[in-house]
């Protein structure tokens, strides 16, 4: 699997949404994702049109554990926040970033590449910090020109 890819360092962003708890079997995003879609023209202070689709891990992770999952775009502070929307601030750090075009679907096939064969046939160490994609507000999950950035915290 050829999967571009680079080493970013980012400062800390401030971001807001939605998050719900769930699983891989229990797969619970487009509830989320969809409460987001339809409340996201009353932020009135996004910095870009990006959206972070985010995970926060618990330790020892597996597949069948439950994990916290966000649905976010980045403000430029916290103020004047919709009401209900969470606030989320993502620490700065060092993150392994792969370019990906293609329908979300795929998603179990690709990180089992990245988790299971790029990183330690690398020599990268996962960090205990959240991870997140990034996409446009236009991005179609079926779409097969559908383009995302996955980032991985790096030690």
């Amino acid at each position: 699997m050829n999967l571009p890819h680079r080493i970013e360092i980012i400062e800390s962003k401030k971001l807001i949404g939605f998050s719900i708890t769930t699983s891989f079997q229990e797969d619970k995003t487009p509830i989320v994702w969809r409460k987001l879609m339809m409340r996201r023209n009353e932020i009135t202070n996004r910095t870009s049109d990006n959206l972070f689709s985010l995970q926060i891990y618990p330790e020892n992770f597996s597949p069948n554990r439950s994990f916290t999952k966000y649905a976010l775009a980045e403000v430029s502070d916290f103020d004047n926040m919709p009401n209900d929307f969470e606030t989320f601030a993502l620490e700065g750090g060092k993150y392994l970033v792969f370019s990906y075009q293609g329908k979300a679907e795929n998603g179990p096939e690709l990180f089992g590449y990245i988790f299971q064969n790029f990183i330690p046939e690398n020599n990268f160490e996962v960090d205990d910090r959240p991870h997140f994609e990034i996409f446009g507000d236009d991005y179609n999950p079926n779409s097969d020109s559908a383009e995302e950035e996955i980032w991985i915290p790096v030690k």
